[in-house]
């Protein structure tokens, strides 16, 4: 008998992937909000120490990774020119990382490079792929909307950071509890999500 998958997030078995969040994309509406919803994943993957894999696409052209972001604590921060995140660097990585079972992703823009991560992931049937809706940003509306209903439909959960931090928690008395709290005591900025 088959169990369908629930979702659930273990600290020791979850990685956060940070994908593409640079300099020129400050045009985009709602950048300002999603970049502070996004920040707060970030310093929650350095409080409860989980593995945070960062990328740049093409960063001579694009960027680097925005200052609001501190990611001295990640794993690795590796430029591509591949739309997808699975690049050989990742690919390491995820092989020493036997444990992971769970990958959390979350950056820009969710119909092309968060887009294609999650399919090979996906592809691979290694891993439950997390989608962080409030934290994720296309030029378009249309575009991130049915990015995020066709990562659905094959196989992702689509989520919010707060349920993600909440879920590698568990419990109100996990040691760094108060610490990740303030993170949430202020809601989820608005980043002109419309449904799904």
């Amino acid at each position: 008998m088959s169990f369908k998958k629930l979702g659930f997030l273990s600290p020791q078995k979850t990685l956060f992937l940070l994908c593409d969040v640079q300099e020129k994309f400050r045009f985009m509406n709602y950048f300002k909000e999603f970049s502070k919803n996004v920040e707060k994943l970030v310093t929650t993957s350095k409080i409860l120490d989980i593995p945070l894999i960062v990328t740049e696409q093409n960063p001579d052209k694009l960027g680097k990774t925005i200052a609001e972001l501190d990611i001295r604590h990640a794993k690795g921060v590796f430029e591509k020119t591949k739309f997808s995140m699975c690049i050989p660097e990742l690919g390491r990585i995820l092989d020493n990382e036997k444990n992971i079972e769970s990958i959390v992703i979350f950056g820009l823009e969710t119909h092309i490079c968060v887009d294609q991560t999650c399919l090979d992931l996906l592809d691979t049937k290694k891993y439950d792929v997390h989608v962080v809706a409030d934290c994720v940003l296309s030029r378009s509306y249309v575009d991130r909307d049915f990015a995020l209903e066709r990562l659905r439909s094959a196989g992702c959960f689509i989520t919010t950071y707060e349920n993600v931090i909440f879920k590698l928690l568990q419990d109100k008395n996990h040691p760094k509890f108060n610490e990740v709290r303030k993170l949430v005591a202020e809601a989820s900025q608005n980043t002109g999500f419309s449904k799904l």
